[in-house]
């Protein structure tokens, strides 16, 4: 019993890490948007190439 429920707190912690680095990464991205920093990925491709 103790070992099924360590391995359903294992999968769940498994899938909660990623939501939540996923999370804080659009946090810092709007972050980013609000304050006036132009985003990574659409300020190079914005930019014509000579």
């Amino acid at each position: 019993m103790a070992a099924q429920r360590a391995s359903d707190i294992g999968m769940v912690c498994g899938l909660l890490i990623p939501v939540l680095g996923n999370f804080a990464m659009l946090l810092c991205k709007r972050q980013r948007l609000v304050h006036g920093e132009p985003d990574k990925a659409t300020a190079t491709a914005a930019q014509p190439s000579a």
